[in-house]
């Protein structure tokens, strides 16, 4: 079997880190598939041993994109050069995020030609990047072709229902595939000497700084727990996001909050000691892909604690793995903010925003429905705002011991059982090892290879809109 894995570039990050580990797993098979890997730019690392370089695949916009024909032309051409032969099987990440429209035209072109494809999305245009869709306007007609040999993966149980939607009574099979994750070695030295580098009674939040990783809730815990310290591991690389981190970073010193935003470029120790470090591990997130970060503390012996997100986390728990002390929401009573009727006016002006920008025509009570998924009982979710309420709402409550009380009884951090740690680390084991993954991965790849050919035909990707552009699914980061 050869299989040609493509994707826009291989820089250090989610998607290159599945494909490298998707490759060393093989490599451990008696009988692997033949690889490689096409990408539109050098490959900086050195696990992926068959690449080839492809012209026009990397990142690009409308303007300065080539011909989805040429295109396709040199993905065939580098394929064979990697493979001494036409690949068996297209495996194709992220083909339609909207980071190229030439490549999901391509990959329309290759499904034309009865090419056997796994297309296999990690993120979608659809999910809050109108600018990414917007990219697609000319070939968005054919982003998501099917037929019984192009098949769909995704990562959690969310986009498998959606794109089952988009997908009903079509030929297309869509896969639930979840991402390995890196099993930690035993022979990892770790040093567990006391770091005076660091601060004690450490809750860390292993991310880098992005808006959706909803930084002003670490803020709103630090103020409710003062005898803790917090902090996340990594500043933003996006210099769009450096003003608001620099704003966080600044308003916690101003107010007095035990908490250090980008711990790790503070310090000589390494990532691996000061998880070793932390009494526990936090994730204040509002939107993942897969959520690795529901899984790795685990592997470290590491307890989990904050905010779940039940539509990513849904096929971890039906797994065994235990996170039901996570919260879904934290209730902030209204009073908190200065004028709550500016909550409507707010919500009403991202939804026409948002909905402009996807070209859309928003719903007669979509300002209601969001407000009435966001407020429950006179409380909004602290997750669902932006940093403007945000921070009025940390001011309000770091002046009242009631308050924070009332925030301690929702996030609780108390010391758990290490039998839950041992317990969600067998189940990680289990199903989410590299070896599980191949074996899964194989399986989907026979399938495609034993299907007949069919016509094919396209599906309508607005059903995917629709679902994403949900006025309950509003979150004012978001936007």
């Amino acid at each position: 079997m050869r299989v040609a894995i493509v994707h826009y570039h291989l820089e250090p990050g989610g998607v290159t880190r599945v494909i490298e580990n998707t490759l060393e797993s093989f490599s451990q098979e008696l009988e692997s598939p033949q690889f490689v890997v096409l990408t539109g730019r050098k490959y900086p690392g050195d696990k992926i041993k068959n690449v080839q370089i492809v012209e026009g695949l990397d990142y690009s916009s409308s303007t300065n994109s080539i011909s989805p024909s040429v295109l396709k032309e040199r993905l065939e051409k580098a394929a064979k050069v990697g493979l001494g032969g036409k690949p068996d099987i297209w495996h194709v990440h992220n083909h339609s995020l909207g980071k190229n429209a030439s490549l999901t035209k391509a990959v329309a072109l290759l499904a034309e030609d009865a090419n056997p494809m796994l297309l296999h999305p990690h993120d979608f245009a659809e999910d809050g990047r109108p600018s990414n869709f917007s990219t697609l306007k000319e070939v968005y007609s054919s982003a998501y072709p099917c037929s019984s040999t192009v098949h769909y993966a995704t990562l959690n149980h969310r986009d498998h229902t959606f794109l089952q939607k988009v997908f009903s009574n079509k030929a297309s099979p869509v896969h639930l595939l979840a991402n390995a994750i890196s099993i930690p070695s035993s022979a990892q030295e770790v040093n567990t000497l006391p770091h005076p580098e660091l601060p004690d009674n450490l809750f860390l939040y292993p991310v880098r700084a992005v808006r959706r990783k909803n930084l002003g809730e670490l803020a709103l815990i630090a103020a409710s727990y003062p005898e803790k310290h917090f902090a996340n591991s990594l500043g933003p690389t996006n210099p769009e996001f450096q003003p608001i981190f620099k704003r966080w970073e600044q308003f916690s010193t101003e107010i007095n909050l035990p908490v250090t935003f980008a711990l790790g470029e503070k310090t000589s120790v390494s990532f691996p000691e000061m998880v070793d470090h932390a009494d526990g591990i936090l994730s204040t997130s509002i939107a993942e892909g897969f959520g690795l970060g529901f899984l790795e503390p685990w592997m470290s012996g590491k307890f989990l604690w904050g905010r779940n997100i039940p539509e990513i986390t849904l096929d971890f728990s039906s797994l065994g793995i235990n996170l039901n002390h996570l919260y879904q929401r934290i209730n902030i009573n209204l009073e908190h903010l200065q004028n709550k009727g500016s909550l409507s006016s707010k919500i009403q002006t991202t939804l026409e925003k948002f909905f402009l920008e996807y070209q859309q025509e928003m719903p007669s009570n979509a300002t209601d429905i969001a407000y009435q998924s966001m407020v429950q009982n006179d409380q909004i979710d602290f997750g669902r705002l932006d940093e403007v309420l945000q921070e009025e709402i940390i001011l309000s409550i770091s002046k009242s011991t009631e308050a924070r009380d009332e925030i301690r009884s929702q996030v609780k951090l108390e010391r758990i059982d290490s039998e839950i740690i041992l317990k969600n680390k067998e189940s990680i084991n289990e199903n989410f090892a590299p070896k599980s993954y191949t074996t899964k991965l194989k399986h989907i790849y026979e399938k495609i290879l034993h299907s007949k050919q069919d016509q094919l035909e396209f599906a309508h990707g607005e059903h995917l809109l629709e679902s994403f552009l949900s006025p309950a699914r509003l979150n004012l980061l978001r936007t």
